[in-house]
């Protein structure tokens, strides 16, 4: 498997986590904003995870899921 597949892969898989995150956000009405400030964390680093700039770690993701009432899996749904 060549690095420009893993990369490509890599991308699509923070793309699709990052929208995840995002769907679930707003079914629970927050802003990014309002999202960030419960997490303690800034609200360009949730607007990055949404893009699929950046990934969460594994403890952030489980604090996400939950605020936001969802299991850590259900970030994962259509890799």
């Amino acid at each position: 498997m060549s690095r420009l597949y893993n990369l490509q892969m890599d991308k699509e898989i923070k793309r699709n986590i990052g929208l995840n995150i995002k769907f679930a956000r707003m079914r629970r009405n927050y802003t990014q904003e309002k999202f960030a400030e419960i997490l303690n964390i800034s609200v360009s680093h949730i607007s990055k995870m949404e893009q699929g700039i950046t990934s969460p770690t594994a403890y952030l993701l489980y604090k996400m899921s939950k605020v936001l009432d969802v299991s850590m899996e259900s970030f994962f749904n259509n890799l």
